[in-house]
């Protein structure tokens, strides 16, 4: 069925998507006998129990603003910064990664995939080209917002540069079977979002995409010169790169900022955002790693990229 409003739809064979009270799902047998998504219990973005679709939608609403305010003269930047935001945490659904939500265990970051290459790779395995650029401005290329997914988490220097895979097909191998059965958690929390924010999102392809040996993207160095000649020339064109690097550190900061958050401040966010379209100042106040804390009264933690 098409998920009902959605400019572009979410669509999933037989799967009711309509979302629940805390954006999250329950878990239900249908008429056929599976699971039904919606029906499970919810996924979480981090330790702190922010709910996956919440912490989602902030990241990117206040990616965007932070474009919005930093580069004023390329509104597509803030549209990527938007996007990017939106998808840099789908590897969350990851049964392995909720699993290791309810151990007081620091996560091996070295016995599979990260959670930005599976966001990345979902973002290959989900979506159709062809049917992205058509909802993104010319000037603002999908492959963008795919590296900033992928980079997003990863300092400007030092070995968390070198690429663990080189291609999709060995992350998706070390992944497991999850890759190939993705894609009603994925509707699922793309609807959440979509209600949650009222922008729309893409759509998830009924079946994962056979994209072949996709490269993991190389790590392009900052080009500091382009930040601070030719941005603040508004008669020069601004490369590549430095969309890159403006949507990169905006998502990073959003990112950050809304980690600190308690599940409650995030929720009273969210919910400013969809009653009157407030958000909060672009500050952090505070630091955690959303990736490597743990629950309970275990931390572990590891430098921040900024």
């Amino acid at each position: 069925m098409w998920i009902a409003d959605l400019p572009f739809g979410v669509m999933v064979a037989g799967l009711d998507t309509s979302e629940t009270p805390q954006g999250g799902r329950h878990s239900t047998i249908s008429e056929s006998g599976n699971e039904n998504p919606k029906e499970a219990a919810a996924y979480y973005a981090n330790a702190g129990r922010q709910v996956l679709s919440s912490h989602c939608a902030m990241v990117g609403l206040l990616a965007r603003k932070y474009l919005e305010v930093h580069y004023p003269r390329w509104p597509h930047w803030a549209l990527g910064a938007l996007h990017a935001g939106f998808l840099h945490d789908l590897g969350k659904l990851d049964p392995a990664f909720q699993a290791q939500l309810l151990t007081a265990e620091p996560p091996n970051t070295l016995a599979g995939p990260r959670i930005h290459e599976l966001s990345w790779a979902l973002t290959h395995l989900a979506f159709e080209p062809a049917k992205v650029r058509k909802l993104l401005p010319s000037t603002l290329p999908w492959h963008v917002i795919q590296y900033a997914v992928f980079w997003r988490q990863t300092s400007t220097s030092g070995p968390r540069e070198q690429k663990r895979f080189a291609n999709l097909e060995q992350l998706c191998k070390r992944a497991g079977d999850w890759t190939q059965s993705f894609q009603p958690t994925l509707a699922v929390l793309l609807a959440d979002i979509r209600s949650k924010t009222g922008f729309p999102v893409f759509e998830v392809e009924p079946r994962p995409r056979p994209v072949g040996n996709v490269e993991t993207p190389l790590f392009r160095q900052e080009q500091k010169r382009t930040s601070d000649e030719i941005l603040a020339d508004p008669t020069k064109k601004p490369p590549q790169e430095s969309m890159d690097t403006a949507i990169r550190t905006g998502l990073n900061f959003a990112n950050r900022m809304v980690s600190a958050m308690s599940t409650l401040e995030l929720e009273e966010a969210v919910r400013a955002w969809s009653k009157s379209k407030f958000l909060p100042d672009l500050v952090i106040e505070r630091e955690r790693d959303d990736y490597t804390t743990v629950p309970l009264e275990h931390t572990f933690t590891q430098p921040l990229s900024t």
